[in-house]
């Protein structure tokens, strides 16, 4: 797999394979063989492919029928690593010899044009194609390459042993095992000069990696998808700090990051982030929270909150108590989605004791020189949103809504870990979330 993906920079489009003869006798002949290659493969294929707009790596384990049905299972969600999506395909002559995914299945989900599907562009969705011209054979491995987003698809033959993995959910369990590692606490690596944070950023389908070098941040994104046994495959042909990686691989609990020179990097934990908040914001630190009156009365206002922002915050409680719905603000949950730059929100209240959830999504924008962050429009996206939100737009919102804050990490002694927002126009008004 290494291998393969070496060779995708070198490739030269449309690099089919030379068949002499008649033009329409060696069409039908490549249409023959790639239909027949891909039906042969006794135990199924593994792929991957890439996204023009989302930039991620999406893996695949496909098997092909003669009768033009096809079997998928990939590495989108909980559902496509766990269940056998059937669909059709069909082998046809466009210009080339072309791999049609001609029904719906894991595959052209990336190209959903609701953004509710899977979080792509409207009318767009990842910038990823249903339609792949076939290039060449190397070994097990055939490549294609996209019609129109011009990504590539890479198939190589799996292993018996593979295939049973695929087919009985081993691929969820190897995903889920993967993303508790990295979510949990922070994640550095030493390189060969550079002490770097690595952040796997789920919703983009990459990996970050980030370091101060020489006075200066920098960092590169690579995309990645998930293969078998705790394993990550890398794409792309960026270098950072003299070295192309290719995987992420666990043994015995310890995960390395491994490069085309042959080194491999231990990814360890530590007790302290290398870099300032408004690079961990949206990518290593993606759900936070605060808590509520209802659980939490005695501890609030919490200690890392402003006596200003502690009067809007109390407000905001009064409002909602006497506001016609008698309610007592729960805990409100923040998920930060770097690439897309929302703050998604889900917040409990409670009417007596009946728990009914309130939510919103935020825009927001990060300046990374100045670390700061702004927070831009504000839609509720429940019924119960649409009863807080007033609240919030009367009290806290109106100095937060298209108002710049300056990030830092701060430890409430209740709560633990979280991040300060302190207003650039009022330094004297902040306000926090734990994580």
């Amino acid at each position: 797999m290494f291998l393969v993906l070496l060779t995708i920079s070198c490739s030269k489009p449309k690099e089919v394979d030379p068949i002499f003869g008649d033009p329409t006798q060696r069409i039908a002949d490549t249409l023959a063989y790639v239909k027949n290659t891909l039906v042969a493969a006794p135990n199924g294929w593994k792929a991957f492919t890439t996204t023009s707009i989302s930039k991620g790596g999406y893996g695949f384990y496909m098997q092909f029928s003669e009768n033009d049905r096809l079997k998928m299972v990939a590495d989108l969600d909980e559902t496509s690593a766990s269940e056998i999506k059937e669909s059709t395909y069909r082998i046809r002559q466009i210009m080339y010899a072309t791999l049609s995914f001609d029904t719906y299945n894991y595959i052209t989900k990336l190209q959903d044009p609701d953004p509710s599907v899977y979080g792509g562009a409207p009318g767009k969705g990842l910038g990823s194609d249903n339609e792949y011209d076939y290039v060449k054979t190397h070994g097990d491995t055939l490549f294609f390459q996209g019609r129109k987003f011009v990504q590539p698809l890479i198939l190589v033959k799996a292993t018996a042993a593979e295939e049973n993995a695929f087919l009985t959910k081993k691929l969820l369990t190897s995903i889920e095992d993967v993303n508790t590692y990295f979510e949990e606490g922070i994640n550095v690596v030493s390189l060969n000069k550079a002490n770097c944070e690595f952040t796997l950023n789920i919703a983009a389908k990459q990996i970050n990696l980030m370091a101060m070098i020489d006075g200066k941040v920098e960092s590169v994104q690579i995309p990645y998808f998930y293969s078998l046994n705790k394993n990550l495959i890398l794409l792309g042909d960026v270098s950072f700090d003299g070295e192309k990686f290719t995987n992420v691989t666990e043994e015995n609990g310890v995960y390395k990051l491994h490069s085309v020179s042959g080194k491999s990097f231990t990814i360890n934990k530590s007790e302290e982030y290398l870099l300032p908040p408004q690079y961990k914001l949206g990518t290593a630190i993606t759900d936070m929270y605060q808590p509520g009156v209802y659980n939490y009365s005695s501890y609030l206002p919490l200690k890392t909150w402003s006596t200003s922002y502690s009067v809007d915050w109390n407000e905001y409680v009064r409002l909602s108590k006497t506001g016609g719905y008698n309610l007592t603000v729960g805990e409100s949950f923040y998920n930060f989605n770097d690439a897309k730059k929302v703050i998604t929100m889900d917040g409990y209240i409670y009417q007596d004791n009946t728990r009914f959830i309130g939510g919103y999504v935020m825009n927001y924008s990060i300046d990374l020189e100045n670390g700061t962050i702004r927070f831009l429009s504000v839609k509720n996206t429940t019924n119960n949103g649409g009863i807080m939100v007033p609240y919030m737009n009367q009290t806290f919102f109106k100095k937060m809504i298209n108002h710049d804050f300056k990030l830092s990490f701060i430890k409430d002694e209740n709560f633990g870990p979280g991040i300060q927002f302190t207003s650039v126009e009022d330094p004297n008004y902040y306000f926090s979330f734990v994580y």
